[in-house]
C-alpha cells in the first residue's frame, strides 16, 4: 500500500515540514536532538497539531484544506513513546491486553516469548527493569496487529545483546504483518540492520534519503 504525508507543524521557533511517500516497510528517522523527530511521530500519530495533508492505506488521515482530522483512535496504530507509561495497578499480561475486546492467548504467548518477557507476564510494572517496561510497552503496541506501528527509541534501555535480536523480532514481525514501522532511533546498527528508508530531520526539515541497505541486508 502506498502512503502519503505532507505536513507542517510549529516546532517552537521553527517550523517542522514533512514530506514524504512510502509503502509498507521500516523507516528510521535519526537527527539531532531538536530537530522534530519526536514532533513528527506525534504528527503521524494525531497527538499533535499539523497542517497538509496524510492519507495511509488509501484512507485518509488528515487534509486541513478542507478540515478534516482523523481521530487517533481510528487510525489503527500502534505506539511506543520514551515515557513507556505501564499502568502500576494492573500486571504485565492486563497491561498488554489493555482495551483488546478479544484476546488470543496464542498471539500473546508468541509475542512475550519473541519479545522475551512471557515469564514476566504475572509481575507488576513496579518490579520489572527500564528494559523489561520498554519490551513490555512494545508488546502492547503490537499485540492489535497495527497497519502502522510509531516507535519513539523503543531498544534505548535494552542491553546490546538483546537489541540485537530485537532488531531481527521486529523486522521479521514487520514482514509477516506487512506492516509500516516508523522508528526514531539515533543507534547507526538500527538504520543499517533495519531501514528500507532512512529519514534525517534537521531543523524541524525531514530529509528523505533511501537507505543503503543490500550489503547489510546479506551480512545480517
Amino acid at each position: 500500500m502506498k502512503h502519503h504525508i505532507q505536513i507542517t507543524t510549529q516546532l517552537g521557533s521553527m517550523q517542522l515540514q514533512a514530506v514524504a511517500e512510502f509503502t509498507d516497510e521500516s523507516i528510521i528517522i535519526s537527527g539531532e536532538n531538536g530537530s522534530g523527530k519526536t514532533t513528527l511521530l506525534r504528527c503521524l500519530a494525531g497527538l499533535e497539531y499539523s497542517e497538509g495533508r496524510m492519507s495511509f492505506n488509501s484512507k485518509l488521515w488528515l487534509d486541513s484544506g478542507v478540515g478534516f482530522v482523523l481521530p487517533p483512535q481510528a487510525r489503527h496504530i500502534g505506539c511506543v513513546w520514551t515515557d513507556v507509561a505501564l499502568l502500576p495497578w494492573l500486571n504485565v499480561e492486563k497491561n498488554i491486553l489493555l482495551g483488546v475486546e478479544a484476546e488470543d492467548k496464542n498471539w500473546l504467548a508468541e509475542l512475550s516469548s519473541l519479545l522475551e518477557i512471557y515469564p514476566l507476564l504475572k509481575r507488576k510494572p513496579s518490579l520489572l527493569s527500564s528494559g523489561e517496561s520498554q519490551r513490555v510497552a512494545l508488546a502492547r503496541a503490537i499485540y492489535k496487529r497495527p497497519s502502522v506501528l510509531l516507535l519513539d527509541e523503543p531498544f534505548s534501555a535494552q542491553a546490546p545483546a538483546i537489541r540485537q535480536r530485537l532488531r531481527v523480532v521486529l523486522k521479521s514481525i514487520q514482514n509477516d504483518m506487512n506492516m509500516t514501522v516508523i522508528m526514531v532511533s539515533h543507534d547507526q546498527e538500527d538504520a543499517r540492520k533495519l531501514a528500507d528508508q532512512h529519514w534525517r530531520m534537521r531543523e524541524g526539515r525531514l530529509l528523505n534519503e533511501i537507505a543503503e541497505i543490500g550489503m547489510s541486508r546479506v551480512r545480517q
